[in-house]
């Protein structure tokens, strides 16, 4: 299976009525939906391939679900997560929403209310594929980069000129040219913004900021901080 598969949305819970309602409702909107009893059903037969959400009942085999949502992150599922309760309370979705669930509902819920719940996991799942797909891709492309490039990369972003990456380096400004013209050849970058967002995508640097937020050309990383992390 693979992210070019139709999303399936996982209903884990112990209640085999509401697992069967659950599936008839979002098949009836084109959905594929699989139901399991307990967690481990549920991870025998988890496609991490395969785009989906995981709408999870409020007990699983006598788990409370917040307990059950952190087993089951804990066992490398980080599909989006839908919490349904017959019990809710504003501390309890607070904790859902800490421990990373996607929304949560309570009983009796409106039909078209999850159906927009299940929609936007799924989007969000989606955009987390693309962003990690376009992760492992500049990942590949920095591992190209010479030990000496990726210096001189680490040095760009962090707003150095020519002449002070030569002196920090031991090079001269010509080899630092030739170095930086290289990194932007093989990252695939236009500009130095693009080269900027690019570090910052892989943890090369870190900003408590929006990437998107870096648009003008040739400026550097001090720019950027100073302009949109004041």
């Amino acid at each position: 299976m693979s992210t070019q598969d139709p999303p399936l949305v996982y209903i884990v819970g112990d209640d085999s009525t509401l697992r069967d309602t659950l599936r008839r409702l979002l098949e009836s909107v084109g959905l594929r939906a699989l139901g399991f009893a307990d967690a481990a059903a549920f991870l025998v037969a988890y496609q991490a391939d395969t785009p989906g959400c995981l709408l999870l009942d409020i007990r699983v085999s006598g788990r409370n679900s917040l307990t059950s949502q952190k087993y089951l992150h804990d066992q490398g599922i980080n599909a989006p997560v839908v919490i349904i309760t017959a019990h809710g309370n504003v501390a309890m979705a607070v904790a859902a929403m800490k421990q990373g669930a996607m929304d949560f509902i309570e009983k009796p819920f409106n039909d078209q209310l999850l159906l927009d719940c299940v929609h936007s996991a799924l989007a969000e799942d989606k955009a987390r594929r693309q962003t990690y797909a376009r992760r492992k891709d500049l990942q590949r492309r920095f591992d190209t980069l010479t030990p000496r490039e990726q210096d001189v990369l680490r040095q760009v972003v962090d707003g150095l000129s020519n002449r002070k990456i030569a002196e920090t380096l031991s090079l001269s400004r010509k080899t630092v040219e030739v170095h930086r013209a290289k990194v932007m050849q093989k990252m695939r970058a236009d500009t130095l913004s693009q080269l900027i967002k690019m570090a910052i995508i892989i943890d090369i640097i870190k900003v408590f900021c929006d990437p998107a937020a870096i648009d003008a050309p040739g400026e550097t990383i001090a720019d950027y901080s100073e302009r949109s992390c004041a």
